[in-house]
């Protein structure tokens, strides 16, 4: 009998796991075994000092036996989604601030024309860094919409997380007018801990995680232009509001 054998060269690449998949392994003996990657998951993350990935790093969610908001952290969320529970953001809390990184996000221009939208402004990088009022700034660039200069519906960045909702089974949780454009300091925040982050929301289902780019935030330079940073170094800088594209990540507060 001809034993035949199979390069790996010539087995289909995946990225995702279908049910039932198991991954090969071997024993102290030589003897190949099975493990789910559910269990191999669990085995690595076992070995992991996990306050050193999850200091400061909690998922969000109202429960949906009673609506009440609860904060757990990212080991002990799997349990819950299983349960039905749904994740409305990762939240931070680092330096006395707390703030909800939404699970999802965009890529939007500011705003459709040039506008003095009333949120905080400055040309100052020290005076952006120390803006933390990205809730006031959003109200503000909300209210200043208007039919020339767009910024109040979801396809432009305040619009957009103003507009933002994650909910429960029971339609309760972050809903629309409790997301904003996170302002220069909250977007600081999130770029102190992004690949603590990134590790929250590879846990939820539909998340998709922070990107080395640009990201757009509340803090305004001009009527023309808007400050964002960088992910990638954590460089700050001005564009145009009307003419550049790039990312937008809602935020919001825990309790709500």
């Amino acid at each position: 009998m001809t034993k035949q054998t199979k390069k790996l060269s010539a087995q289909t690449t995946v990225t995702t796991v279908a049910a039932g998949q198991k991954i090969p392994m071997t024993d102290a003996n030589g003897n190949v075994t099975l493990i789910t990657p559910d269990n191999l998951k669990t085995a690595m993350i076992g070995s992991i000092n996990l306050n050193a990935i999850e200091d400061g790093i909690f998922i969000m969610f109202h429960r949906k036996s009673d609506n009440f908001p609860l904060m757990v952290k990212p080991h002990k969320w799997t349990s819950y989604q299983s349960s039905g529970e749904v994740a409305e953001g990762v939240v931070v809390v680092e330096g006395g601030k707390c703030l909800v990184v939404a699970p999802t996000e965009s890529a939007l221009l500011w705003s459709s024309a040039a506008v003095s939208a009333g949120g905080y402004t400055t040309t100052d990088r020290v005076a952006a860094i120390a803006d933390w009022a990205g809730k006031a700034n959003t109200t503000a660039q909300i209210a200043a919409s208007t039919s020339g200069a767009v910024t109040n519906t979801a396809s432009y960045a305040p619009g957009f997380c103003n507009l933002y909702s994650k909910v429960n089974a029971n339609g309760n949780g972050l809903t629309a007018g409790k997301w904003w454009l996170p302002s220069m300091g909250e977007m600081m925040l999130i770029y102190a801990n992004m690949l603590k982050i990134n590790y929250a929301l590879s846990l939820i289902s539909g998340a998709t995680q922070l990107v080395e780019d640009a990201y757009w935030t509340s803090t305004e330079y001009s009527a023309t232009t808007a400050w964002l940073l960088n992910l990638t170094y954590g460089n700050m800088g001005a564009n145009t509001k009307a003419t550049y594209t790039t990312h937008i990540r809602p935020v919001s507060a825990f309790i709500s």
